[in-house]
């Protein structure tokens, strides 16, 4: 019996707000390999051209160059074994792990199931925030994993001229990984990444998430003051707010950031995604939007 030629198998990692999904949507939009499969944790939050989507409904996005685009739905191991028997198989598999995922373990069941080949673990990094998480003792341990276990870095945010921090330094060593760079630039930001709505996000057991959504005008001013109130077990922030004037506004905070720009899109709502480690904190910081929302309708 002929074995079959192996999967090329490229993984994403990197934590929270890293950058991952933003490089994901680049490789859709040209650089991905015709009918490759990519995997994801929610394909909502994927910004693909109206103009290259052959095909969707609510499990799968296929592309008009052959290329399908699904959430992972069960468990990695049963996921790929599902792959292992699509005949024909994907000329490529890219997988973006969950923020909080620790990137080694899915390695390993690569490695060692004879039906995909791991040419890459692409861990990104969000250098603004490398002194942050490794003082934080609830994130040091996933972030370092992650870059640890990655054959590429890719250091993201970066100013000209900056030095990296010490911490940051010796992980890279250890890693032994080859390093890309991305900086910032002051006339042509970085793209902030689009959301998945409505759906709950895989975060692991220490981690916990809610979606809010309301169809009042919210005052971003006191929205931020709202977030920098519960930063402490706060760690990310994304979505859509939508404005008196009928604007809207993409938010992306994280606890070193806070970055508002115009949306793309006019929507109907506000919608955004919090994600942290303090549940109560997370549940506390519902009913103070929902008392928000309410002296906005007011």
């Amino acid at each position: 019996m002929t074995r079959l030629k192996p999967i090329p198998t490229t993984l994403l990692t990197g934590f929270l707000g890293s950058g991952k999904t933003t490089y994901l949507n680049q490789l859709l939009q040209s650089e991905i390999a015709t009918d490759s499969l990519v995997l994801v944790n929610d394909f909502g939050h994927i910004n693909i051209d109206a103009s290259l989507i052959a095909y969707q409904d609510e499990d799968i996005i296929r592309l008009n160059n052959g290329c399908v685009c699904c959430t992972l739905g069960a468990s990695m191991a049963e996921k790929l074994a599902e792959i292992g028997r699509l005949n024909p198989v994907p000329a490529a598999l890219y997988i973006e792990l969950s923020g909080v995922a620790n990137a080694a373990r899915v390695a390993d069941m690569i490695q060692v199931a004879r039906r995909f080949e791991l040419l890459e673990v692409r861990c990104f990094v969000d250098v603004s925030l490398a002194d942050h998480f490794s003082a934080d003792e609830r994130v040091n341990t996933v972030w370092q994993q992650q870059i640890v276990a990655a054959s590429c870095v890719v250091l993201n945010r970066l100013t000209k001229n900056q030095i990296l921090p010490k911490a940051l330094i010796g992980l890279l060593t250890e890693s032994k990984a080859l390093i890309e760079y991305s900086y910032l630039s002051d006339s042509k930001p970085a793209l902030p990444e689009p959301i998945p709505f409505n759906k709950a996000l895989n975060t692991g057991e220490a981690w916990h998430s809610f979606s809010f959504e309301s169809e009042e005008a919210f005052s971003l001013a006191e929205l931020t003051a709202l977030l920098q109130e519960f930063a402490a077990g706060l760690y990310r922030v994304k979505g859509l707010v939508r404005m008196a004037d009928g604007k809207t506004m993409v938010l992306q905070w994280t606890k070193t950031q806070c970055r508002i720009i115009p949306s793309a899109r006019v929507a109907t709502q506000t919608q955004l995604v919090f994600i942290g480690m303090d549940a109560v904190g997370l549940e506390q910081l519902k009913g103070r939007l929902t008392q928000l929302q309410a002296v906005m309708m007011s």
